[in-house]
């Protein structure tokens, strides 16, 4: 974030003419569908949603296939991940927009075949549920 906010004022202050409105507008457009799918994801999930990967079933535990979890196996992780990114395109940080995503793609790299791994395990049927359904990350299969 430290690097963020530097490279913003640096630009805002040396290279103004830089600045990008149409920038700032993708960037804008990304925040609001990033955090708006991340929040109608949670709500969908309900109590099922957990911010920790569960490695035991409890009782309570329920596939959730409708709503937004219809199309988007990972609707949370799909909307940080160009929450993340549009925070830097609407600052118009070049190179802050190039290390969230790889941060941000690294993560969800790591954690979404993961996750995938203890669903499966969990419920027989999120095989045929994933086949329907996306990531929505690029380059994020499972």
């Amino acid at each position: 974030i430290k690097f963020s906010c530097l490279e913003f004022w640096i630009r805002f202050i040396f290279f103004s003419q830089w600045t990008s409105t149409l920038c700032s507008k993708v960037g804008g457009i990304f925040l609001v569908v990033g955090m708006g799918t991340r929040i109608i994801g949670m709500a969908t999930c309900g109590s099922n949603f957990n911010h920790f990967i569960q490695p035991r079933k409890k009782s309570s535990h329920v596939l959730v296939t409708n709503g937004i979890y219809k199309y988007l196996r990972h609707p949370s992780y799909f909307g940080f991940f160009y929450y993340s990114i549009g925070t830097q395109l609407w600052l118009c940080n070049p190179v802050s927009t190039i290390l969230y995503t790889a941060a941000s793609w690294t993560f969800f790299r790591q954690r979404i075949p993961y996750e995938e791994r203890t669903l499966r395990e969990h419920f027989p049927q999120y095989e045929q549920y994933a086949s329907n359904s996306w990531v929505g990350i690029p380059f994020i299969k499972t």
